[in-house]
């Protein structure tokens, strides 16, 4: 199961690009970080009442939820679309997502206690210099220094935001944990979208003459139930299940996935992008051969890393095995 909930995430994030892209028609960027994160709550607060799944927040947690909501979540929901819009780009930016591994793994040293193996570090290392040449090659697209360092710091916020739910939140079970950090972070930036003024003065303004309106709430739609709800809810369960390295390095061929878009989309393909992807997705077989635990065994595991950590409350895994259950049957 943790297998195929990684290939659906793949698929469903890889295609979230031009799904951006086409909402970005008619819409603006914060409009598009809006629409996913509140929509994608709904999706799993929807789920929560239909399977009952419940949670007990202690007032503590709901810091460390909105710290989440804001890093993992607001930033990067709204930056992505902003920086692609700027550089009239969508496959590219994809890429960026590759470094969170490389992030995950330096995140996850001081917070979780956990050291990277030598075959998990010759993996992500691999695959992060092969990620960087499809970066080099699109460096000579024109796309300015700024935005490039701007888009850089979503991979930066994914990577401490997941590793901070492992660290901080592991006790919860997904989906209502997914839901409220998704509802948080609609709830801060919709005050932002609401405030043409502000919008105007960030230049995060939607399109001066909007088009094609069809298309672009079809893309909001896909975005906010599968590529927020759906997704962000199987994703938060190989976190918790697999670990956080595990779990990010969806990060590897999500990009691919994006570049096979931009290619369907007209964007230029170049041989060095081609085989910086084969030899990505060679670093991927490498880290994520038998890498997967299943849930039976996962709270074990993450008890022994949370105990190594010393800095989390045991998780109870009498509740993390019906979650893991119901999100199981949910992906299948």
């Amino acid at each position: 199961m943790p297998y195929l909930a990684f290939l659906l995430i793949c698929c469903v994030w890889g295609a979230s690009f031009i799904l951006m892209d086409r909402a970005l028609l008619a819409v603006g960027p914060v409009t598009v970080g809006v629409v996913r994160l509140l929509g994608g709550a709904i999706v799993l607060l929807a789920y929560c009442w239909a399977t009952g799944r419940r949670a007990k927040f202690r007032r503590v947690d709901w810091l460390h939820l909105t710290l989440v909501a804001v890093l993992a979540n607001a930033w990067p929901f709204v930056v992505q679309p902003y920086v692609m819009g700027q550089a009239d780009e969508h496959a590219f930016f994809g890429l960026m997502v590759t470094f969170v591994p490389l992030v995950t793994i330096l995140a996850s040293i001081p917070m979780l206690g956990q050291r990277p193996t030598p075959r998990q570090l010759v993996g992500v290392l691999g695959g992060l210099a092969c990620a960087w040449l499809v970066v080099l090659d699109g460096t000579q697209r024109g796309i300015t220094p700024w935005i490039l360092a701007l888009a850089l710091t979503v991979p930066v916020a994914y990577a401490v935001g997941n590793t901070y739910i492992k660290w901080k939140l592991d006790h919860l079970p997904a989906a209502p944990l997914s839901a409220a950090f998704l509802a948080i972070g609609g709830l801060i930036v919709l005050p932002l979208d609401l405030s043409p003024g502000a919008l105007a003065a960030l230049g995060m303004q939607g399109p001066p003459a909007p088009q094609n309106w069809p298309l672009a709430i079809a893309s909001l739609a896909l975005l906010a139930v599968l590529s927020t709800g759906v997704a962000i809810l199987l994703f938060i369960w190989l976190v918790k299940t697999q670990g956080p390295l595990f779990a990010g390095m969806v990060t590897y061929v999500v990009p691919m996935i994006a570049l096979v878009w931009g290619q369907f989309d007209g964007e230029q393909l170049t041989d060095l992008q081609i085989a910086a992807v084969a030899g990505v997705l060679a670093m991927v077989a490498l880290v994520q051969w038998g890498a997967a635990k299943s849930p039976v065994d996962a709270p074990a595991s993450n008890a022994a890393q949370l105990q190594r950590a010393s800095c989390c409350e045991q998780p109870k895994p009498e509740s993390r095995g019906v979650e893991s259950d119901a999100i199981g049957q949910q992906a299948g």
